[in-house]
C-alpha cells in the first residue's frame, strides 16, 4: 500500500498503516518518521474511488467477450481457408521448346504438343 502526503491525517493512524504496509513492524521502527511527516501521511486507497474503478473494469470485460457462439460454417471456412502460397524458386528452361518450366517436371507446352500429335495419329 503506497502512502501519500495529505493534510490532517492522525499520526497514530499513519504509523500503524506504515508498519502494516511494510509487513515488517521492526523496519517501521528504523524509518525516520517525524511528528510533522506522520501528520501528513494518509493511505492512497482511502482517496481512490473503488466502485467506479470496478464498474469501468466490468464494462471493458463485458465488451471483450463474444456475444454469440461461432457457427460451424464459420469455423470450417476459417479452417479450410486458402493457405499462403510460397514462391517457386526451382525454375528451369525447357531444353525442347525453351519455355520456362519447373525443375524435375515435364514442360506443360511440350506435353500439350505431344498429346495433340498423338490425337492426330489416333484419328488418322
Amino acid at each position: 500500500m503506497a502512502l501519500r502526503l495529505l493534510p490532517f491525517a492522525p499520526a497514530t493512524m499513519s504509523r500503524s498503516l506504515l508498519s502494516e504496509s511494510l509487513q515488517f513492524p521492526r523496519l517501521a521502527r528504523f524509518l525516520p518518521i517525524t511528528p510533522i511527516a506522520t501528520r501528513f501521511l494518509q493511505p492512497v486507497s482511502i482517496s481512490l474511488n473503488i466502485p467506479s474503478l470496478l464498474s469501468d473494469l466490468w464494462d471493458s470485460v463485458l465488451r471483450a467477450v463474444p456475444k454469440k457462439k461461432t457457427s460451424h460454417m464459420k469455423k470450417r471456412h476459417r479452417q479450410m481457408a486458402g493457405k499462403a502460397l510460397k514462391d517457386v524458386k526451382s525454375l528451369n528452361k525447357c531444353p525442347g521448346c525453351g519455355q520456362i518450366k519447373r525443375a524435375h517436371l515435364l514442360c506443360p507446352n511440350c506435353v500439350k504438343d505431344i498429346k495433340e500429335s498423338w490425337r492426330t495419329l489416333d484419328m488418322a
